[in-house]
């Protein structure tokens, strides 16, 4: 597979689902789809090692359970996966009910298409998108009414500029309905500086290389404590790898709500 294709980041990512059966039996994931996904790419794992599979399998695992809380909460739901790549998530989420769109640049949505990478399911689409700050997806939303959404970004910010990243907030603040949800895991070197302050009502905030703050205020913690802890729970539960939390202890998966 071309380099060019997909990061370096979503082709580990899909080798550590694809050899965790045989890999990580003690982590109890197994993903079938990742595993013919893998067969039918050009990619050796044996390239890869081994403790950064482990830390994206079990970094999968956290966004798995709160995916899978949110279509508890709303078992017919919209999931929309930002840059999803190579994601295989429909297949180990899906309950028969939810609906699932990955947005993807379009020559990775090509890729996908051309190789068959994808559930043949009408709840199951891939769809080109320039980029994840592009309105065109977002004013689509406003036709969906009162559908319940959750919007993914597993590593969709990555490597992204911080301009990009302040017009995805910005405009999502301004198009999405209130109680969309999103999930922001910043588990990679490259992600934005992203932060919410452990203060009462703190939204979150983008530190600026200027020096400034941009702040989101429909942006907020999920659930009841301004801190959101329950991700950060997750991590710890299911590894004691210290390096899986951010400096201070901040989840590094963050979910959010627009207010």
């Amino acid at each position: 597979m071309s380099s060019t294709t997909v990061s370096r980041d979503t082709v580990l990512s899909l080798v550590g689902r694809a050899e965790a059966r045989v890999r990580f039996p003690d982590l109890d994931f197994a993903d079938p789809w990742a595993e013919a996904m893998l067969a039918s790419l050009d990619v050796d794992p044996a390239g890869f090692d081994a403790r950064a599979l482990r830390t994206s399998t079990v970094r999968t695992m956290i966004v798995d359970r709160l995916v899978r809380d949110y279509f508890e909460r709303n078992p017919f739901g919209l999931a929309i996966a930002l840059n999803a790549g190579l994601c295989t998530r429909f297949s180990r989420i899906d309950n028969g009910t939810l609906r699932w769109v990955e947005l993807d640049p379009p020559h990775v949505a090509e890729f996908k298409c051309a190789h068959r990478l994808c559930h043949a399911s009408d709840r199951h689409a891939i769809a080109r998108c320039c980029s994840i700050a592009c309105t065109g997806w977002m004013d689509g939303l406003r036709g969906a009414g009162d559908l319940p959404t959750l919007l993914i970004a597993e590593g969709a910010l990555a490597g992204q500029t911080p301009e990009l990243v302040d017009a995805f907030f910005t405009r999502a603040s301004l198009r999405l309905a209130t109680g969309t949800e999103l999930l922001l895991d910043l588990a990679h070197d490259a992600s934005p500086p992203l932060r919410i302050p452990p203060r009462w009502r703190a939204c979150l905030e983008l530190p600026t290389p200027d020096g400034s703050v941009a702040r989101y205020p429909r942006l907020r913690p999920f659930g009841r404590d301004e801190a959101a802890p329950a991700p950060g729970r997750a991590l710890r539960e299911a590894s004691r790898a210290a390096r899986l939390i951010q400096d201070g202890g901040a989840p590094s998966v963050l979910h959010l709500r627009f207010a």
